[in-house]
């Protein structure tokens, strides 16, 4: 009895000693696998693309391209006001149907430049925000090369970004070299369709 029980102690120790071992093997595989140590930038893009250079030049060449149709519906605007303040002086000498006639043209012409300047002004916010997203793409590569000569690994955008240490913060430096860099997108307003196609224009 002694001689098995012993015997049989010895198996469970056994057994015991083999599970160890099994538990162990996979997280000395995933030391061996390491991931590398994260080391993260953040950038704040909507800030570079509210101050650099590059977008206010962008801006002010849509609104250049975009001046004399909204230099036109500004003179159209001015005329009705005119006409307007012309009919009312002539109300006293017109029929009550005669006035409220001419009224209701003056106010279906109002509202037709109403709707011009919605689709001018649609016009120059779609061509800005492809100006932007083009731009965008830009930036994300800056921060790249900034990164990659600071040993970063990460970046991440500042607007989906909850907190983060101060020192972190690349922003300033990638501005600077988007400044610097002066990247130009092509801008073509379709006056047909609200539509817009921006390119890049190669650098020298």
């Amino acid at each position: 009895m002694i001689k098995k029980f012993k015997a049989l102690g010895f198996g469970v120790l056994f057994s015991a000693t083999i599970f160890a071992v099994s538990i162990q093997s996979p997280s000395t595989a995933l030391a061996q696998e390491k991931l590398p140590e994260a080391v993260v930038a953040i950038v704040d893009i909507n800030h570079i693309l509210q101050v650099s250079e590059p977008s206010k030049k962008a801006e002010e060449n849509v609104k250049a391209l975009l001046k004399a149709r909204v230099d036109d519906l500004n003179k159209r605007g001015d005329a009705l006001h005119a006409d307007k303040e012309a009919l009312d002086k002539q109300r006293a000498i017109l029929s009550p149907d005669a006035y409220q006639q001419k009224l209701s043209e003056l106010n279906v012409q109002r509202q037709n430049l109403q709707r011009e300047f919605q689709v001018v002004n649609g016009k120059m916010n779609e061509v800005l925000v492809g100006i932007r997203l083009r731009f965008r793409e830009i930036i994300v590569r800056m921060a790249a090369d900034v990164s990659k000569e600071k040993g970063v690994n990460l970046g991440l955008d500042r607007a989906k970004t909850v907190f983060f240490n101060p020192g972190m913060d690349i922003t300033e430096e990638v501005l600077a070299k988007f400044n610097a860099e002066d990247p130009k997108v092509e801008i073509t307003v379709n006056e047909g369709a609200a539509a817009e196609t921006t390119q890049p224009t190669k650098q020298n």
